[in-house]
């Protein structure tokens, strides 16, 4: 089923999108689990996976003037806002988690000399949440 989504300050349709149901968003999370244990990003090292995400920093950087149109058109607010603010507050964000990706380690906590303790921070499993988002206004 698709649902208009309305340009705020004119109510003129700018697109339809799609809505989920359960069973579609049940489908999502096993894709994105299929993919989180079969998928090309598991078997990365962490420095490709960082690559991979500042890359992605640079496209949006690229791009970030029809982002931030995008984003007026979509919610109203003013394009100063999305292209000055918000857009490189994202792009930000993305080269802050890339330099993370190869730098998150185990611990290793204090032992006796017959024992190594360590303490491994691995993903475990695909989460769907719905998160109310707020930007200042």
């Amino acid at each position: 089923m698709l649902s208009d989504t309305f340009d705020p300050r004119t109510g003129e349709t700018i697109t339809a999108v799609a809505e989920a149901n359960t069973e579609d968003v049940n489908r999502a999370v096993s894709a994105a689990r299929k993919s989180f244990d079969e998928g090309p990003w598991p078997k990365m090292t962490a420095y490709e996976r960082s690559c991979i995400m500042l890359r992605f920093a640079d496209l949006l950087e690229k791009h970030s003037d029809e982002l931030a149109a995008l984003e007026t058109l979509d919610n109203g607010k003013p394009y100063e806002q999305a292209a000055n603010e918000e857009i490189p507050m994202l792009i930000r964000l993305f080269r802050y988690y890339a330099g993370w990706a190869d730098k998150i380690h185990g611990l290793t906590a204090p032992a006796d000399s017959l024992h190594h303790v360590q303490t491994l921070h691995e993903p475990i499993r695909v989460a769907e949440q719905i998160i109310p988002c707020n930007f200042r206004y």
